[in-house]
C-alpha cells in the first residue's frame, strides 16, 4: 500500500503527539521528548522521512480491516480500546475495595501512597528530579513484571 506524504504527515501529527489526551487532530510535536524521538538524526529538525515510517505504522495499526483506509468506526474502536484499558488501570490502581468505583477516600489514599513512594528524600514534597526518577523506577518494575504500585 502506498501512502502519500501529506497523509503520512497528518497521521504522524495525529497519532504521535497526544494520544493519552486523545487529541486526534493533526499537529506537530511540541513536547521535547516526542520531538527528539521523531528527530532520528538529532539535527534539531524533523522531516517527512523521519515521520512517515511511524505514521504508516500507526495507520496500519488503525486500519483493522487492512483495506488501506481508516474509517471513523476504526478510529472509534481504537479510542474505545484505549479508554477501556485506561479505565481498567485506574480501577486497579485506586479502587482498593474492588467495587467498581473510586471514592474520595480511595483517591486520597492513592495520592498519599504515590507521593510517599516518589519522595525519595522524605522531605514532604516531590521535586521534578524525584518525579522523573519515580517514573523510571515504576517503568522498570512494570517491564520486570512487578507491581508498579
Amino acid at each position: 500500500m502506498n501512502i502519500s506524504t501529506p497523509i503520512a504527515a497528518a497521521f504522524a501529527g495525529l497519532f504521535l503527539t497526544a494520544i493519552p489526551a486523545l487529541a486526534l487532530e493533526p499537529t506537530l510535536p511540541r513536547s521535547p521528548k516526542v520531538f527528539a524521538r521523531l528527530d532520528a538524526d538529532s539535527n534539531g529538525k524533523i522531516t517527512i522521512q523521519e515521520i512517515e515510517p511511524k505514521a504508516l505504522k500507526r495507520f496500519e495499526r488503525l486500519d483493522s480491516d487492512k483495506n488501506g483506509e481508516v474509517t471513523a468506526a476504526e478510529i472509534d474502536a481504537s479510542m474505545l480500546k484505549y479508554m477501556t484499558q485506561r479505565r481498567a488501570r485506574m480501577l486497579r490502581a485506586m479502587d482498593a475495595d474492588a467495587d467498581g468505583s473510586i471514592t474520595k477516600g480511595e483517591l486520597d489514599t492513592f495520592i498519599e501512597k504515590l507521593m510517599k513512594s516518589a519522595d525519595a528524600n522524605a522531605d514532604g514534597g516531590v521535586s521534578l528530579d524525584e518525579a522523573r526518577s519515580f517514573k523510571v523506577a515504576k517503568l522498570k518494575k512494570t517491564l520486570n513484571g512487578e507491581a508498579a504500585n
